[in-house]
């Protein structure tokens, strides 16, 4: 019944600047340095003892004495005995190793929790609103971003965030599905921060985003990406592969359920990648192209990738970064994130698909094969051949 409390109270920690308040004094501070850092009426001072409590529980933040021993019990704790540390999942909020503050505020927009208030009234409605979305705000996502302007600044500082995070783990561990390619169009690619990386990583690689011209318009300038404004349903720039991203939001209690290590990220080493995918599990994406879609237009959208494709006489590829729900190992949070994420599409008219799902509408739009070739937690990166 409280579980809402949790992204609640990450929210106003990450508002209030907590995170960057513990980086600021070398990743651990006392009560009176949160206090100092953010500038809090001394008033408040027992209320932030008790939100600390709660980010504690919640595996955002590590407590422990002065003297580096678990916290001491009730009957003997005062505010000032106990330290509290970054954790994996509060060293995302701090740029550690990429600041997803951005991502957070975005998908915990009041007017998106509040949406979720009308759900049962939009269940009960039979006026024709397709989704929750357009029912609550008499518009589509996509008008909305068009319309907002700080809306659409926030999802796409959000979707540059995120996706520096998650495709540093795609390239790492599936790459390989970029080879042999001389060139590549990210559709509903935002800023461009996916296809930089992949530029990246593959300095041969021709790169080109498609997006809307008001998505465009704000993109900065880069040496090795081409910015094309358009519409994804009427024409896609061919290309030897097609790339499209399943980066979409949901409730962050996901963020907290798993607890993680205590140990800080090693920006240099190893171990910082274990700990990213640690994290990354725990990692709910933000704004997405194919599960923001109806199966209806899915399909079209996978026809008019499969004309960019087959041109000339070649036959190019689309790789897909997704979701796809039950599929490789599963525990209880995994399972309940993605459920969890399916029903915040489903708001807006999108869906994350089950594998059979996903062979329907690959199927349907023309496609001969598809194939999963690796996941990781809540992401896979899937392989549609014409």
């Amino acid at each position: 019944m409280f579980t809402h409390l949790k992204s609640q109270a990450l929210r106003c920690a990450d508002s209030l600047g907590i995170p960057g308040a513990i980086h600021r004094r070398g990743g651990a501070a006392k009560i009176s340095d949160i206090m100092t850092e953010t500038g809090l009426p001394q008033s408040k001072l027992p209320h932030l003892r008790r939100l600390m409590r709660v980010l504690a529980v919640s595996g955002v933040v590590a407590d422990r004495s002065s003297n580096h021993q678990p916290p001491p019990s009730s009957a003997t704790t005062t505010s000032e005995t106990i330290v509290y540390t970054l954790t994996p999942v509060s060293s995302l909020l701090v740029g550690s190793p990429c600041d997803m503050s951005a991502m957070l505020r975005a998908s915990m927009r009041p007017n998106t929790t509040a949406m979720f208030g009308h759900l049962e009234e939009w269940f009960r409605d039979d006026t024709g609103a397709e989704s929750l979305v357009q029912m609550v705000h008499r518009a589509s996502p996509w008008t909305m971003t068009k319309n907002d302007p700080a809306l659409n600044a926030a999802l796409n500082d959000a979707c540059v965030a995120e996706t520096k995070l998650v495709m540093e783990v795609v390239l790492r561990e599936a790459g390989d599905v970029f080879r042999g390619i001389g060139s590549l169009v990210d559709v509903g690619g935002g800023h461009g921060a996916a296809a930089i990386a992949i530029s990246r990583a593959f300095p041969q690689l021709k790169c080109t985003v498609l997006d809307l011209p008001h998505v465009i318009s704000q993109a900065p300038e880069h040496s090795t990406v081409q910015f094309v404004a358009g519409d994804m349903f009427h024409f896609i720039p061919p290309a030897d592969a097609i790339f499209l991203k399943v980066l979409s939001s949901a409730s962050l209690d996901f963020f907290l359920k798993k607890k993680t290590r205590d140990t800080p990220l090693d920006v240099d080493g190893q171990h910082k990648y274990c700990d990213i995918y640690m994290a990354l599990k725990q990692l709910i994406c933000l704004q997405g192209v194919i599960d923001s879609c109806s199966d209806e237009d899915c399909v079209n959208l996978l026809r008019q990738c499969k004309k960019a494709v087959l041109r000339d006489g070649a036959r190019g590829k689309i790789i897909i970064i997704g979701t796809v729900v039950g599929y490789g190992p599963q525990d209880d949070v995994v399972r309940e994130a993605q459920v969890l994420f399916d029903l915040y599409m489903m708001c807006g008219n999108g869906a994350e698909r089950e594998e059979h799902e996903w062979k329907t509408i690959i199927l349907e739009a023309g496609f001969s094969e598809f194939k999963v070739v690796a996941t990781f937690g809540l992401v896979s990166v899937i392989e549609v051949l014409p």
